[in-house]
């Protein structure tokens, strides 16, 4: 009992005291310790949410842009090429999503327009340099010059670099180019009693061709490029003018122009190319061609491979020849463009993407999936586009090469071009269809132009 009395009095005597027994102490210690652990759990917990908040969301997992990517008529010819391309670009930019949207060429501008207006613009968009040029009259795509560095803006070759200028400014990179060749069908050749060994080598001598197809084959002999605003390219490769030197007044209506234009249209009236040919343009001449009834094909080489593929047997029998040059001795070397719509809610991101698309490894890549050709001088200069071969783009390509020297792009940029390609389209059918004659019609559509350039 004494005992026991003495151990109560000594812990009264250390409660009193203030002090704490050895056991108590080691207990309340590791209490607090377990409790400052848990608070700093709770804060590296909360700081880890805050850090991955604020991190791109490619660290969290998923992409933190979403670029959508407009092609013209790829599909299905090209998609392993794109979806790769794509593919590349991603697996460098972990953060961004590409997502690839084609369109037919004659719906993309009118799909465009609606989207630009619907406020769902995509990022990139493929055009060409006359949409190019009505959508940038319209403040819609971001300008280039001022995106691009100048060190990289050099390595396009100069002249396609401008096909997307309007008022000094560049608004789309150049993509390819198309130089047009002239596809014939050997058969449709033999048939109307002419050598395929000797295809045409001047519009005039092409011209005579077609002649001697319809009245001896039965069949068209071609579809002149004439629709919509082709007949101005087709002024300029005859050394033709279409605005004064200023840049100022429309000049198409001399005696010469008329002399041009009336000679197409009497051979629209003599029934030597079909009605359609104003149109459907390359749309209706592929077909028709594929179909077997058009002796010659006046295209780009891509649409080689259409023909290949919707007729083996009329494929089989095509020959491929240099696109016969007019009196002015050049080519219109239609080109393609990579634009980025002004209203892109991810607009640096797009123009990384279409730098990527139209660099020379993925130029020169694209140009041996089909016959074009870049935009770059490094990927021009490779020896693939010296090569020949067995097949008709082959040939198409090592054609297409030679003509260069004498290609550019003829597209006319002016003002508020939408509306003056319209009514020159409009003057032009209606000389075609009898309701004017080639003079009053050029004539007019001058006069419209010159009010309003």
């Amino acid at each position: 009992m004494s005992s026991t009395r003495s151990r109560s009095d000594s812990v009264r005597r250390e409660r009193a005291s203030g002090r704490i027994p050895f056991v108590c102490a080691r207990t309340s210690v590791a209490m607090i310790r377990r409790l400052l652990a848990l608070v700093l759990a709770l804060i590296c917990a909360l700081a880890l949410a805050l850090t991955l908040a604020l991190l791109p969301s490619q660290v969290r997992g998923g992409p933190s842009v979403t670029l959508e990517f407009w092609t013209i008529s790829l599909q299905p010819f090209f998609n392993d090429y794109v979806n790769g391309l794509i593919a590349a670009y991603e697996r460098s930019n972990p953060g961004v999503k590409v997502r690839w949207v084609d369109v037919q060429f004659a719906a993309v501008e009118q799909k465009l327009l609606a989207a630009l207006a619907g406020g769902v613009p995509p990022d990139v968009v493929n055009l060409n340099t006359e949409t190019t040029a009505r959508l940038a009259e319209r403040n819609a795509l971001v300008d280039m010059d001022e995106a691009v560095p100048a060190q990289v803006r050099a390595r396009y070759f100069e002249g396609l670099w401008r096909s997307g200028q309007v008022r000094g400014r560049t608004y789309a990179l150049p993509w390819y180019v198309v130089p047009n060749v002239i596809a014939y069908n050997t058969a449709i050749y033999r048939r109307a009693g002419l050598n395929p060994s000797e295809p045409p080598q001047t519009e005039e001598e092409m011209i005579q061709h077609a002649r001697t197809i319809k009245d001896r084959a039965k069949v068209y002999g071609f579809m002149p490029n004439l629709d919509g605003v082709r007949l101005l390219h087709r002024f300029q490769e005859n050394g033709l003018p279409i605005l004064s030197a200023d840049g100022k007044r429309a000049v198409f209506n001399s005696s010469e122009h008329v002399r041009y234009l009336t000679r197409y249209v009497d051979l629209l009236k003599e029934d030597y190319f079909p009605e359609d040919t104003l149109r459907r343009g390359y749309l209706g001449a592929t077909e028709r061609y594929s179909a077997g009834q058009l002796g010659m094909l006046i295209t780009g080489p891509q649409f080689l491979l259409r023909v290949k593929n919707d007729n083996p047997e009329v494929y089989a029998q095509t020959f491929v020849a240099a696109y016969p040059r007019g009196k002015g001795n050049t080519l219109h070397l239609a080109t393609m463009t990579m634009a980025v719509p002004k209203s892109s809610r991810n607009a640096a991101s797009a123009v990384d993407f279409a730098l990527f698309v139209t660099n020379d490894e993925n130029q020169l890549a694209f140009s041996k999936q089909v016959v074009v050709f870049p935009s770059t001088r490094q990927a021009a200069a490779d020896p693939f586009f010296r090569r020949g071969g067995a097949g008709p783009e082959d040939v198409a390509r090592k054609v297409a090469a030679a003509d260069l020297p004498y290609a550019r792009d003829l597209s006319v940029i002016v003002p508020n071009a939408g509306d003056l390609f319209r009514i020159f389209r409009e003057a032009v059918e209606s000389a075609f269809y009898g309701k004017r004659t080639p003079k009053d019609a050029l004539d007019w559509v001058v006069r419209q132009w010159n009010a309003r350039l």
